[in-house]
């Protein structure tokens, strides 16, 4: 598959989220950030289930048998890192911030990526790609400065609810992007027979995130009232399923796709438009306004990302005019 392919797989993952992230702060206000979580993954774990089955000739035993330790070891532990720790905080962060809020912190996670994926991957970004990450990223920390004494203002929260918030939102960024790369090394080990495919490897991830959340919950919470409180209520059930479908489903598999072509950091950098596909899905819905200060950060945030998504064709053109 080609860079073209990487790329439009990060932006619909980021479609994708943009609806997840409405749909999970609607369900974890409903209920707890806890139950949500671990409701939606067990969701997502069956319909990855069904669908990574379904599209095959093997049984279910298949999806056990086919991954090597290695695959399990990395993809496990990087389900844990990015949907069971990171959501935690990011649901809470949710539910205490809201999605406009909360999502304006995203950029952490482009750093982390790019940091871990130097360690881990070997990846490495050219100055023009790097110049084009800084850009997007100044953009977006301005567009948080712009709504920052707006957002505080209106979220009716205390200080320590506050402080607590913006910490979890920074978690979950800084284990989004360690995730991803976590992930991508475990679809770089090599083994005979067929590679693993993107739904597979979310499968892994899910399955490990849901087993790691339920058993770290078994002697705490009374997981059968917890998983009917949401599953038969229908006002819950119905954005836990949505963001279910878009988020880990189709949001995370394509997110997986996107960081098996392109460098980690240049995925995350694109998924760290979260903050500016919310804000603007809140504007034509009524829910914000959109100042002149946040559009211009929001303009500069996406040329930064164009940078460094041309940083080669860029390149070729300087060097051809000198």
């Amino acid at each position: 598959m080609n860079y073209t392919t990487g790329i439009l797989a990060a932006f619909t993952t980021l479609a994708c989220w943009t609806i997840g992230t409405f749909a999970f702060t609607h369900a974890a206000q409903l209920a707890s950030p806890k139950a949500v979580n671990r409701v939606r993954l067990l969701f997502a774990m069956i319909l990855l289930s069904v669908i990574t089955v379904g599209f095959s000739t093997h049984s279910i035993v298949f999806l056990f048998k086919l991954p090597v330790l290695q695959e399990w070891l990395w993809l496990g532990l990087s389900g844990v890192v990015g949907l069971s720790i990171g959501d935690h905080f990011a649901f809470t962060a949710f539910k205490i911030l809201g999605s406009s809020r909360a999502s304006l912190f995203n950029t952490f996670a482009p750093f982390a990526a790019l940091l871990l994926g130097m360690i881990l991957l070997a990846e490495h970004i050219s100055i023009l790609g790097m110049l084009g990450m800084v850009i997007s990223v100044g953009g977006l920390l301005w567009f948080i400065r712009t709504n920052q004494k707006k957002n505080i203002a209106k979220s009716g929260n205390s200080n320590h609810e506050l402080m607590q918030g913006i910490l979890f939102a920074i978690l979950g960024a800084i284990c989004q992007g360690l995730g991803i790369v976590l992930a991508k090394k475990g679809l770089m080990i090599s083994h005979e027979g067929p590679d693993l495919s993107p739904v597979h490897a979310t499968w892994i991830r899910m399955f490990t995130a849901t087993v790691i959340i339920y058993l770290a919950g078994i002697f705490k919470t009374n997981l059968i009232a917890e998983f009917k409180e949401i599953a038969f209520k229908l006002q819950h059930l119905k954005p836990v399923l949505i963001g279910t479908v878009f988020g880990p489903v189709i949001g995370v598999s394509m997110s997986l796709l996107a960081a098996s072509i392109i460098e980690v950091s240049l995925a995350q950098t694109i998924f760290s438009l979260l903050p500016i596909t919310v804000m603007l899905a809140a504007v034509l819905s009524g829910r914000e306004k959109l100042e002149l200060s946040s559009f211009i950060a929001a303009i500069i945030s996406v040329g930064g990302v164009f940078i460094l998504v041309w940083r080669e064709e860029i390149t070729q053109i300087i060097q051809g005019l000198f």
